[in-house]
């Protein structure tokens, strides 16, 4: 009986400790996944500079579900893309997010007038896919390179569209 019993719980343990690898190597699996795409591949629309046509574009990298759309996600895809950038969701009224950066240095002094307006472009569109929303507000300290205040699409037509 005594043997019966030993057998058991070894039987049992040794399940329970491969239950546990798996659910583990799954979670590092999800983990390698999330880590391997960069992180201006999560955004829906993205900025670049055609050499050849001196054009700012921007492309259109996939295709988004505006009903499944936050502005937590977009805003943590858009500092991942911009590192030196943070943005914080003040909130969202009506047709209008309502955003800050508290160290705008980066983007006002640093970046030059293209790169700021590739910013505030790429994050106006990305941000306007939420649903229901047409202008992103911008708050942050005014610098040589951009100004804050309240932005739509139509603002970057200088960029075309792919």
């Amino acid at each position: 009986m005594k043997k019966n019993i030993l057998y058991l719980l070894l039987v049992s343990s040794l399940l329970a400790c491969n239950n546990q690898a798996d659910e583990d190597e799954q979670a590092t699996d999800t983990l390698i996944a999330d880590e391997t795409i960069a992180p201006e591949e999560k955004l829906i629309w993205t900025t670049a500079y055609d050499s050849l046509s001196g054009n700012y574009l921007l492309k259109q990298q996939r295709q988004a579900d505006t009903n499944s759309l936050t502005a937590p996600e977009l805003i943590a895809g858009i500092n991942a893309t911009w590192e030196n950038v943070r943005m914080e969701l003040i909130k969202i009224s009506n047709d209008t997010i309502y955003t800050a950066i508290p160290n705008s240095e980066f983007l006002t002094q640093r970046m030059g007038s293209a790169g700021a307006a590739e910013y505030l472009a790429a994050s106006t569109y990305n941000l306007t896919e939420l649903k229901n929303i047409r202008f992103v507000n911008y708050a942050f300290e005014e610098g040589d390179h951009a100004a804050p205040g309240t932005f739509r699409r139509e603002d970057f037509r200088n960029f075309q569209q792919q």
